[in-house]
């Protein structure tokens, strides 16, 4: 007998490097990432049954409108695609925040989407499933698929699987203010718009190993926002003196993270920083589906 219910790890992801490219005529720009994710991570549980109704259950978190979540909405357009299944619930359990550049929302849409698809009498391809995943967002087909560490491009649909460089410790603080992606984009499209930047020819394989990813590393956002926080400038600081090998905003932010050979310390790191800081580390396998009922 199928299982009826399942629980997925939503891992949140990083942008080692993002580079915003040329600008579509629908108004979407192109752009060009290296997505990793983290262990930090919102738990997923999906229940089927086959009476009808959708219920999405956050919580104590405030994640507005049902209809709005992404989580509601992959297990709809999961529905609506497959004809099944006839009713489902999904809860979420929130540590990753929200709006931070995290993926937060998305992982839950991808996790939802590997949920269904584990119970499901008749699975999709992966292929398909991450079909589904790219009318829901341009992080969501690298959090339904099962690889931890990708290529972005186009709108961040399109996707090469690389074999994820050694784990090592991060550090994410979370300020106390958002930014708006939207807003982001609206600040750098006049530099976008005056030339794109020139193209790096990489091997793939090297993309795994720490030393190239710090080289390669970049996020065309930080500039403007970090312009207009100043805030994000001092995290960075603060990181990189702490002993970050890395460290740089992620998405369009307002998270920054630090990536460190050693665990620094938190306390002391907490003290010169505003905002929330989160101690994590880069992942090597992406969570699987546990079926639990």
């Amino acid at each position: 007998m199928k299982a009826s219910a399942a629980r997925v790890c939503a891992q949140a992801k990083l942008n080692l490097r993002l580079r915003v490219l040329a600008r579509e005529t629908s108004g979407y720009h192109q752009i060009e990432t290296l997505f990793i994710r983290v262990d930090l991570a919102d738990t997923v549980t999906v229940r089927v049954h086959p009476g009808g109704g959708r219920r999405l259950d956050t919580g104590s978190a405030d994640l507005g409108l049902p209809d709005r979540n992404l989580a509601m909405r992959a297990a709809v357009a999961y529905q609506e695609a497959c004809g099944w299944p006839a009713g489902f619930h999904v809860t979420l359990d929130k540590a990753v925040p929200a709006g931070a550049g995290l993926g937060g929302g998305s992982a839950d849409a991808g996790a939802v989407l590997r949920a269904l698809n584990a119970l499901a009498p008749t699975p999709v391809t992966e292929v398909e499933l991450l079909a589904i995943g790219v009318s829901l967002g341009a992080d969501v087909p690298f959090l339904t698929s099962e690889v931890p560490f990708a290529l972005g491009w186009g709108r961040g649909e399109r996707l090469l699987g690389l074999t994820a460089p050694p784990a090592r410790d991060v550090v994410i603080v979370v300020p106390p203010f958002a930014v708006s992606t939207a807003e982001a984009y609206e600040l750098i499209s006049p530099r976008v718009a005056a030339g794109a930047p020139s193209a790096q020819l990489v091997a793939a394989g090297a993309l795994s190993d720490w030393g190239m990813l710090v080289a390669l590393a970049g996020n065309d956002f930080e500039r403007e926002v970090a312009a207009r926080n100043p805030e994000v400038g001092r995290i960075r600081d603060a990181l990189l003196t702490s002993g970050a090998k890395l460290a740089q905003l992620t998405g369009s932010g307002s998270a920054v993270f630090g990536v460190f050979d050693r665990a620094p310390a938190i306390d002391a790191l907490a003290f010169r920083v505003e905002g929330m800081v989160i101690p994590t580390r880069t992942a090597e396998r992406v969570a699987p589906v546990e079926l639990i009922e």
